[in-house]
């Protein structure tokens, strides 16, 4: 399963109007980092541990890349794109403001925290992330991995060895899975022949 570019938009809303209530937490700080993490997972194609585990010194923002450690301890980097690089700075810059206030955040090495640990567990992002789930889709972590994964398909006009890479995906039959097109995607096909 993964989101159509309606679903995606949609989220991003609700994301803005309506952020989930948290104990104790900013709602700009929620704002943000919970938008980060949605870019992150869908832009990036990272697995929910990967995100957990990311560390500030794997971003460069300077040569726009990311390294990620991933299944099996291998190390893949992947491009930063622009729309992604803005929703980092925002993350990066609060966070920065936040390390002055608080110190767990200050002395922590990961780029995303919880209210009171200096590391976002998996299951604090499933919940996260379930929490904003649409009126007809359950959302998980790993259905924005699915959604990178189809929209750079698309992208790449079904360059499977280029998602592959990007996905970190060891054999090319798991990337082969995401071309099977959804009945929408064939109708756009069909509606983009010639007409005479």
């Amino acid at each position: 399963m993964w989101l159509t570019e309606d679903e995606f938009e949609d989220l991003l809303y609700t994301i803005r109007k309506k952020p989930v209530k948290s104990r104790g937490v900013n709602p700009g700080e929620k704002y943000l980092r919970d938008r980060a993490i949605i870019y992150l997972l869908t832009y990036a194609g990272l697995r929910v541990d990967e995100l957990s585990n990311l560390k500030l010194t794997d971003i460069d923002l300077e040569l726009k890349q990311i390294r990620i450690v991933g299944k099996g301890m291998k190390v893949r980097t992947v491009p930063i794109s622009n729309t992604l690089l803005a929703e980092i700075k925002d993350w990066l810059f609060f966070r920065a403001e936040m390390a002055n206030q608080k110190p767990h955040v200050e002395d922590s090495p990961y780029v995303f925290c919880s209210q009171r640990s200096p590391k976002f567990t998996v299951r604090g992002i499933q919940t996260m992330v379930e929490n904003y789930s649409l009126p007809n889709k359950k959302l998980t972590p790993h259905m924005f991995r699915h959604t990178f994964c189809k929209w750079m398909l698309k992208a790449t006009n079904n360059d499977i060895e280029k998602v592959r890479r990007l996905a970190g995906h060891s054999n090319i039959a798991t990337t082969s899975r995401y071309l099977k097109d959804s009945y929408s995607d064939l109708a756009d096909a069909v509606d983009a022949l010639p007409n005479f």
